[in-house]
């Protein structure tokens, strides 16, 4: 089990345990990875370097801010994870909001054709629809899965992301549509979800 937290030399982190790790998006590589893209991809390098290089059976994606937890605001543990996932597919975070999750999207004023092409290519666009048309909007691009999960999901977005035109002016351009879409993507693949409480990093 591995959970890349990811931030860079300058953040403060959480104290850690033995499951997670600090992926720091300014310290050089050997492996494979994307870490130039970050003003543009955002946490999503570390998703990209887990993807690629992580092999461990169960693996997750945090931000040094922000960490799963349970109900006493406790960061999940081993236990916690496995107990969780004998019964669900991901674990994730959801907030409920009054727009639904596409007028969200649509209130960042850019990329909406792009946004479109991905839709159109999920496993199941009526599914998917169906999340983007309600108030349940999974955030952060935050997870913990099987490892084959989350490498379906990269496999399908990655490649379908570099198929479209990159926006250079706008920051945070693909990081912005894949929390948008990364949602769309679990509910076309009918995963059971569980919504885990949070706690963040001050």
């Amino acid at each position: 089990m591995k959970i890349y937290v990811v931030g860079n030399s300058k953040n403060r982190f959480h104290a850690l345990d033995k499951i997670r790790t600090k992926y720091i998006i300014d310290k050089p590589k050997q492996e494979d990875n994307i870490d130039f893209l970050n003003p543009w991809y955002c946490e999503l390098v570390g998703l990209y370097h887990l993807w690629k290089n992580c092999t461990d059976d169960i693996v997750g994606l945090e931000h040094y801010r922000r960490y799963f937890a349970d109900s006493r605001n406790r960061l999940l543990g081993q236990n916690d994870i496995n107990r969780i996932l004998s019964k669900h597919d991901v674990i994730c975070c959801l907030y409920k909001d009054r727009k639904t999750v596409f007028n969200g999207f649509k209130a960042h004023r850019f990329g909406t054709n792009d946004f479109f092409s991905l839709v159109k290519e999920l496993p199941n666009y009526e599914l998917g629809r169906n999340y983007l048309c309600s108030n349940n909007f999974i955030v952060f691009n935050m997870f913990i899965c099987k490892k084959e999960i989350i490498d379906e999901y990269c496999d399908w977005f990655f490649n379908n992301i570099t198929q479209l035109e990159f926006h250079k002016e706008y920051k945070r351009y693909v990081g912005y549509i894949a929390e948008y879409i990364f949602g769309a993507w679990l509910h076309s693949k009918k995963l059971k979800l569980y919504y885990s409480n949070y706690v963040v990093n001050k």
